[in-house]
């Protein structure tokens, strides 16, 4: 009794810690929370109104298919769903758990605590479960919202959803810590986190490949045919073993709208043997494994490093350009930086994926008309400027800032802030040119444009990285983040937010000079209609001072932020 007690008093004070950060996280925003909250809140909502739509179009159309086919393929769809968010929160769960049980700053001083080890274990748990669910949880909510809508359900549908979600979620969630607890009891490594979030970004790359191929934009089209429906409800069909928790809570809730309360009950019931069978397994296990796994993780990760005596003497590809020698160091130590973190370069599994989902979106627009074509490719370099102000942000906005409390060494050595930027700028200005000039080509390949608009559009999507990069770099030298815990903070900050405004801003801006230009082009090739003059010209003058103007005042405003900052 006395070791319970014990138990429930440090996990209350452990609590009552938690809650008091999270009310001060909160109650306290200061101008740049509530600008991110404002603008995710947004983007959130959005996002949701879009869910809900097209979850209840799904709905509406599968019912309406004769022969009941369309009862079946409803649960089946349901099954994929629920499927999805099992591994999702698998997925999410291994990633988190990792962090908070392992990798945490607070740890060290936790464990010197006289806590009971078992209530640090518990009250981490309830943390993982919240950061790897809630998101989730949120986004797919309003799936089953217009499930229960389109079938009239009562409020008693919600609450059984509710009842059935806790168990659903918590299962995943105790195998996963489970599983990164075993993980790191038996195979310490310090690079477990890189190997598990290069893992976590291949599922999501995969699965947002996946579902852009399925093309559920044909369900928004009035004439869709019933076959098409059952097509690709079919091609969404996955094993539903009855040992399954999505098809558990898949039946119960399926069987509640049509009122069959004792097949859902008993789903219920299976959903919370399984979820209190993975808790006793886990508090078991996780008692006699966590700290020696995690006593094995502190010594990998504070062995000294060996150096690498295999390190060549000859001479870099970088000594081969024509570049200073101090611009090619630092361009060197960049190129380091980017290898040896995976936050970085795993995110080019990411950037594969968009590559060929854009693509195949090019291919798949219903554009019959040669005159729409041309038109769409005009359009087109405007959506790959977009694209590009998001690839912008997260990797060369965050550039400066990823230097971290270490810049210091910059200010220290004989580097000009010039050299530093101009060396950033020939690391990211080429492989980002040869990304969008590889989408340009190959979408204005797929829409059959003509040569001049071939031409024009290369030229456009050139300036436009030009004028991106520079613009991304200047302002990421004025809005720096040394301090920052978390990269992707750093472009979701007061900064990154102005520098997304003001790049979407100049891409629209390059479109309306464009429009003209383009204007006369196209009557006189389909209409044989000659209304072009001097104003051509001036139009394309205007883009390319423009861009000269994004690139090089931030630029400098940047050199010289970083020359007069006090770090």
């Amino acid at each position: 009794m006395t070791a319970v007690l014990r138990w429930w008093t440090d996990m209350r004070s452990l609590s009552a810690v938690r809650l008091k950060f999270l009310k001060n996280h909160f109650g306290r925003p200061n101008g740049d929370k509530v600008t991110r909250w404002l603008l995710i809140g947004t983007l959130g909502t959005l996002f949701l109104i879009a869910d809900y739509v097209f979850f209840y179009r799904m709905v509406a159309y599968l019912d309406g298919l004769p022969l009941q086919v369309g009862e079946e393929l409803i649960v089946q769809l349901l099954n994929v769903v629920f499927l999805t968010l099992f591994a999702m929160l698998l997925f999410s769960t291994i990633i988190a758990a990792l962090a908070i049980y392992y990798v945490s700053s607070d740890l060290e001083f936790l464990h010197s605590l006289p806590m009971i080890p078992s209530a640090i274990i518990h009250v981490r748990f309830v943390q993982t479960l919240i950061n790897a669910s809630w998101v989730m949880l949120v986004f797919s909510l309003p799936m089953f919202v217009a499930y229960g809508y389109y079938f009239q359900v009562t409020a008693s549908y919600y609450f059984y959803l509710l009842m059935a979600f806790l168990p659903f979620v918590v299962l995943p969630c105790a195998l996963g810590v489970l599983g990164i607890m075993v993980l790191m009891r038996y195979f310490p490594t310090d690079k477990a986190h890189q190997i598990l979030s290069f893992l976590g970004l291949f599922f999501v790359a995969g699965l947002v490949a996946f579902l852009r191929f399925l093309s559920p934009e044909k369900f928004f089209d009035k004439k869709v045919s019933d076959e098409a429906i059952i097509g690709f409800v079919e091609s969404l069909r996955v094993p539903e073993f009855p040992y399954l928790p999505s098809s558990w809570i898949t039946r119960g809730l399926t069987a509640w709208t049509e009122g069959r309360l004792d097949i859902s009950f008993a789903r219920l019931g299976f959903l919370y043997a399984a979820a209190a069978g993975a808790l006793v397994l886990f508090a078991w296990i996780s008692r006699r494994i966590y700290l020696s796994g995690w006593r094995s993780y502190q010594e990998v990760k504070n062995a000294p490093r060996t150096k690498n005596k295999n390190n060549s003497n000859g001479k870099s590809l970088l000594a081969y350009l024509p570049i200073e020698p101090m611009k090619q160091a630092l361009i060197a130590k960049d190129l380091k930086v980017f290898a040896r973190d995976p936050s970085h370069w795993s995110q080019m599994f990411i950037l594969l994926v968009l590559v060929i989902v854009y693509i195949f979106n090019i291919m798949n627009l219903p554009l019959d008309n040669l005159v729409l074509k041309n038109v769409v490719s005009v359009l087109n370099i405007g959506l790959i400027g977009f694209v590009l102000s998001a690839l912008i942000a997260r990797f060369v906005f965050s550039s400066v800032s990823i230097e971290g409390r270490k810049m210091w060494t910059l200010y220290t050595a004989p580097v000009d802030m010039r050299s530093f930027l101009v060396a950033k700028f020939w690391m990211y200005w080429p492989p980002l040119l040869l990304v969008a000039e590889i989408l340009t080509v190959a979408s204005n390949h797929l829409l059959q444009v003509d040569a001049y608009v071939m031409k024009m559009s290369v030229i456009g999507v050139l300036l436009i990285t030009t004028g991106l990069v520079g613009m991304g770099l200047g302002m990421g030298a004025m809005y720096p983040r040394f301090d920052h815990e978390n990269m992707s903070g750093i472009s979701t900050g007061t900064g990154g937010i102005l520098f997304m405004i003001s790049s979407l801003a100049y891409v629209m801006l390059v479109l309306v000079l464009s429009a003209r230009p383009m204007y006369v082009h196209f009557n006189e090739k389909f209409l044989f209609k000659f209304v072009g003059g001097i104003e051509v010209p001036v139009f394309y003058g205007l883009i390319v001072a423009l861009t000269a103007l994004v690139t090089v005042v931030p630029m400098r405003r940047g050199i010289r932020a970083l020359r007069t900052m006090d770090i």
